[in-house]
């Protein structure tokens, strides 16, 4: 096995949400990229990018890449294959984007267990095997960024975000608790915590499809609009393409001013 003389950097649920902006985003970073999403074109759930359509704007951009599907990110062997991945091809990770988490909202006498449970898994779960599968690498070679999303809810109560919030805020006390715990290694660890974002997935739990109700939303918000991903790309970029070595155990709010 050859070692990649580029930077390598894997962003999991790279077919959708800040995926791939970011991939391109990295890719003119001079980075080689390990890509997991779902396989299959963007009228399937959960595709709004194929890697189909992603490969020629990364390849001429002199990124050699590697698809992943088919894993489960809610479990330590299908976090362990993405990081497996990167070694097998290129024999090294030097960044690794986790997108993690599921959007239930609503009061919280409404909630069912098994929505709970869902949270949990996602929110949670996700993160912790996220962590334990890719920081023995990282901490070994003694270098590496990684950057887990979560959201904006974890850092502020929001009365309908109970139990998604509760979950986003678990999940940001983790990451930088293992951030400060490995910062001695050369590792960083940051959460980066979104809301009021134009992507599918926001657009769809809130109802901002509907014009009248886009408008109350984003008035939510100081800057009085949605977050592009082209915005989120950037910002995740400087936390994971190693110009920034000083910033560690740190949750980014990245929500138009709402979480300040």
């Amino acid at each position: 096995m050859s070692v990649s003389s580029r930077p390598v950097a894997l962003i999991t649920m790279a077919t959708g949400y800040v995926g791939p902006a970011l991939a391109r985003t990295m890719a003119a970073r001079g980075f080689d990229l390990v890509l997991h999403g779902v396989a299959g074109d963007a009228s399937m759930v959960g595709v709004e990018e194929s890697f189909e359509e992603q490969l020629p704007a990364l390849d001429a951009l002199g990124a050699a890449v590697e698809t992943v599907s088919g894993v489960d990110l809610a479990t330590i062997e299908g976090n362990q294959a993405v990081v497996d991945a990167a070694f097998e091809r290129f024999g090294r990770l030097d960044s690794a984007c986790f997108v993690t988490g599921q959007i239930i909202v609503g009061k919280f006498l409404d909630m069912r267990p098994e929505q709970w449970e869902t949270v949990k898994r996602a929110n949670l779960d996700m993160v912790f095997h996220a962590l334990q599968a890719v920081l023995p690498p990282m901490v070994e070679a003694g270098r590496g960024q990684v950057v887990v999303f979560t959201s904006a809810t974890g850092g502020r109560p929001d009365p309908i975000t109970s139990i998604y919030g509760a979950t986003r805020a678990g999940a940001n006390g983790l990451v930088r608790a293992v951030g400060l715990e490995h910062a001695r290694d050369g590792v960083q660890v940051n959460a980066v915590g979104t809301n009021f974002m134009d992507f599918p997935g926001f657009i769809k739990a809130s109802g901002a499809d509907d014009p009248d109700r886009r408008a109350r939303i984003e008035s939510q918000t100081p800057m009085n609009r949605l977050g592009t991903m082209e915005e989120l790309a950037n910002v995740a970029a400087v936390l994971l393409d190693g110009t920034n070595r000083f910033q560690t155990g740190q949750f980014f709010d990245f929500s138009g001013g709402w979480g300040a």
